[in-house]
């Protein structure tokens, strides 16, 4: 009996690769990705970034951002990006990293990628936000 519930119990998985070579398992309503290991190699990338907090925003030796403004960029996988507010977005072992102990930021995809109108072309969009609600 125990065989049998633990068959019907399981739910079916999806495994992919993405374009970065990451392995992602889709379990029921959970979502798990296992990083590829990733190479610096001087790869520009595009990022788009908007500040949806009341103050301005400074990424050091880069540009500043206004309450409500937005910039996409370009984003060499060699550099990082350090803002006056703490959080930094850099390439590590795995790609794309970002720490952020206040969460600040917050890494956006499907319905906001089109609330925001970002380009097919971009591979990374993140929103500044009040501190506690971006991700952690």
């Amino acid at each position: 009996m125990g065989i049998l519930s633990f068959l019907f119990g399981c739910k079916n998985e999806n495994r992919y690769k993405d374009k970065h070579g990451n392995e992602i398992i889709e379990k029921g309503d959970e979502t798990y990705i296992i990083p590829a290991e990733y190479e610096k190699k001087g790869t520009t990338y595009k990022i788009f970034l908007r500040n949806e907090t009341d103050k301005t925003v400074s990424i050091k030796d880069k540009f500043t951002l206004k309450p409500n403004d937005e910039k996409i960029f370009e984003f060499v996988d060699t550099d990082s990006l350090l803002f006056d507010i703490g959080p930094k977005i850099y390439f590590g072992d795995t790609g794309l990293e970002v720490d952020d102990k206040k969460g600040e930021l917050a890494g956006i995809g499907g319905e906001y990628w089109e609330k925001y109108n970002v380009p097919d072309d971009v591979e990374y969009g993140f929103v500044i936000v009040p501190a506690g609600e971006g991700d952690m």
